[in-house]
């Protein structure tokens, strides 16, 4: 279903907007080095989901698989 796959792509993206913000936020405050690079590998990990869900997986089944 169409909704499914845009519903999930903009939840992504929202995910991926907050933890940008977070990033943001450790580099104004001054947060140790640790921390930013903690965020900045879920900043990477959303995204590499965000690009599979929309560009690697082009058949998107909701059906229940018997």
């Amino acid at each position: 279903m169409k909704l499914t796959r845009n519903l999930a792509i903009a939840l992504e993206t929202v995910g991926c907007c907050i933890t940008l913000a977070g990033i943001v936020t450790e580099w104004a405050t001054g947060a140790d080095y640790g921390y930013a690079i903690i965020t900045g590998g879920a900043l990477v990990v959303t995204f590499g989901s965000m690009i599979f869900a929309k560009c690697v997986k082009r058949n998107w089944n909701d059906e229940d698989k018997k």
